[in-house]
């Protein structure tokens, strides 16, 4: 039986437009953890198997009026032509690279998984059978997880006995005191997910994020996130809404710089063109669509 770590009020929410998701202050369930489901579950319903997420658990955390247009070809290319340009092929490409990340960590047995910002993550459902050692950690708002725990209750689907859900509030700082509290261990190799959440933040949030992450795990943790490279602030991605401006970016040729100032090493960073050559390309060599090329995926790892 899981239950929630924390009684403490919860009054941040992780949003998701365009790409991304930010942390603000909500009571309500996160709609942009819907929007992503959204899209991971419409991506299953592709002809072609490859471009496919196999999220196949996303559907059941959509409302009927999101799910239902789902059954429906019309409707379904209706939905994509709506999308933004590249989104789409996007979250297909970051699922299948964060699904390959947590599955290697999981095989290998890694002590410990943090999911930030774990929304309608279903990784630690649809990979359950590789979870034998490792602890898993999701970290969200208390609304959204009451709400994912019951949907996953309804749908009959196990939650693994070493899956604990934890509430947090960023605006107080307490990530780590929240995360002890449930059993995490400073001291063992963990793999933090931080997946579409860095655009929304500040570069002194993020930083301060890196700091506090390398401060409460050992050396050899890893952190897996995506991120936007820019030139200058003019290039940072514009959603046109004015609570959900995107803060953050890397200049292209200060990608390293920023990883080893901040005491992590790379492991590997995906840009938009190896995002397409790993996830895009078809059987008959055409590649399925193509995505914006500021956007990147970085596997970085703490070290001494």
């Amino acid at each position: 039986m899981q239950f929630l770590c924390t009684k403490q009020s919860i009054n941040y929410n992780v949003c998701f437009s365009i790409v991304v998701r930010k942390i603000s202050i909500n009571k309500k369930t996160s709609e942009t953890a819907i929007i992503t489901a959204s899209l991971r579950a419409l991506s299953n319903y592709e002809e072609n198997e490859k471009m496919r997420s196999n999220d196949y658990f996303a559907e059941i955390f959509l409302p009927d009026e999101r799910r239902t247009p789902l059954n429906d070809k019309n409707a379904r290319a209706m939905i994509k032509k709506a999308i933004p340009k590249g989104l789409y092929e996007y979250v297909i490409a970051r699922t299948k690279y964060f699904d390959n990340v947590f599955i290697e960590a999981a095989k290998n047995n890694i002590d410990q998984v943090v999911f930030l910002g774990a929304g309608y993550d279903s990784r630690s459902y649809r990979f359950s059978d590789l979870i034998t050692k490792t602890k898993i950690f999701e970290v969200d708002t208390k609304p959204t997880q009451e709400h994912k725990i019951s949907l996953l209750h309804k749908n009959k689907i196990n939650i693994n006995e070493r899956i604990e859900f934890v509430p947090v509030d960023f605006e107080k700082g307490n990530l780590f005191d929240l995360l002890n509290e449930c059993g995490y261990d400073k001291i063992k190799k963990t793999l933090f997910m931080w997946e579409g959440v860095t655009f929304y933040l500040s570069n002194n949030v993020v930083v301060q994020m890196l700091k506090t992450i390398k401060e409460n795990s050992s050396s050899g943790s890893r952190l897996c996130f995506d991120f936007q490279t820019i030139t200058n602030n003019d290039e940072l991605i514009k959603t046109d809404l004015e609570d959900e401006t995107i803060k953050f970016g890397i200049k292209n040729d200060q990608i390293e710089i920023f990883v080893s100032e901040n005491g992590y090493r790379i492991v590997e960073h995906v840009n938009a063109r190896d995002m397409e050559k790993m996830f895009l390309i078809l059987e008959n060599g055409e590649q399925f669509g193509e995505i914006l090329p500021i956007m990147n995926f970085l596997l970085i790892e703490h070290i001494e």
